[in-house]
């Protein structure tokens, strides 16, 4: 009696020993199951930190993108500001040799059908960063036809304040500038004058395509194309619309007379 119970009690033992190792080895998955399932988490963490880490650099993205906006309409204010005064002293920046005794001018036929003004908004663009943050500091915005029947209008400088009451452009061949229109359908004149009153304008369609005027595009014009004007003793070069122009939105910059592979 006393062996039969002991062997039913060591075979009782046994017994929950298997059970205990067989339960261990379902709730422990083995390795080899369990590193996929690592390798998916750790895969599944890494595209979320780059998701936000993109998430990030596209909100720093929108700030600058705000600021840039903020500041060129701030600047540009502040240019409007100037181009009211006679000694404006953005003058120079668009046209370098207007610095000695030119004056910009304006006039409209009828009043306030053409309006000019200094804008961060209308600089020239120099590919200097890839999200477009530089430029020149400023640029001229020209609105012409704002009022209907516009007759003519425009912007200029003169040199009546110079000390020479002139400017000698006879050292120079040729006029150039920068210029984008809003629509790239926009029609203008470009003059010059002497002080004889002797005047010469040429239209925009005659020496600019719409396509490059719509992008932005430098226009070099020879001095020779201003037939009948004595460019040794100029008194003003202009912008100027009449009533074929219509109406329209333009920018202007880097006006300069050159020749000879020299600009001043």
């Amino acid at each position: 009696m006393m062996t039969t119970q002991q062997s039913e009690i060591n075979l009782s033992g046994r017994q929950r020993a298997v059970r205990r190792r067989i339960f261990r080895r379902n709730n422990a998955p083995s390795r080899r199951e369990s590193e996929p399932r690592e390798d998916a988490v750790t895969f599944t963490g890494r595209c979320r930190k780059i998701l936000a880490l993109l998430k990030g650099f596209k909100e720093v993205v929108a700030t600058l993108t705000w600021l840039k906006t903020l500041m060129a309409s701030l600047f540009g204010m502040g240019i409007v500001f100037y181009s009211s005064s006679s000694d404006m002293k953005l003058l120079p920046e668009l046209f370098p040799q207007a610095a000695d005794g030119g004056r910009q001018f304006l006039w409209a036929n009828p009043d306030n059908s053409v309006k000019a003004g200094f804008d961060g908004g209308c600089a020239k663009p120099r590919l200097t960063n890839v999200f477009g943050f530089f430029g020149d500091s400023s640029g001229l915005r020209l609105q012409y036809g704002v009022v209907p029947n516009m007759r003519d209008g425009g912007w200029g400088v003169h040199w009546d304040e110079a000390p020479t009451h002139d400017f000698d452009a006879s050292a120079f061949t040729h006029f150039s500038f920068w210029v984008r229109g809003a629509s790239g359908d926009e029609l203008f004149e470009i003059g010059l004058k002497d002080t004889n009153s002797n005047e010469t304008k040429i239209e925009s369609k005659d020496w600019i395509v719409a396509s490059d005027l719509r992008n932005g595009v430098e226009i070099t014009i020879p001095l020779a194309e201003f037939r009948d004007v004595n460019k040794k003793s100029l008194n003003n070069v202009s912008f100027s619309f009449n009533s074929r122009h219509g109406s329209g939105s333009i920018c202007v910059g880097s006006m300069a007379f050159g020749g000879q592979g020299s600009r001043v």
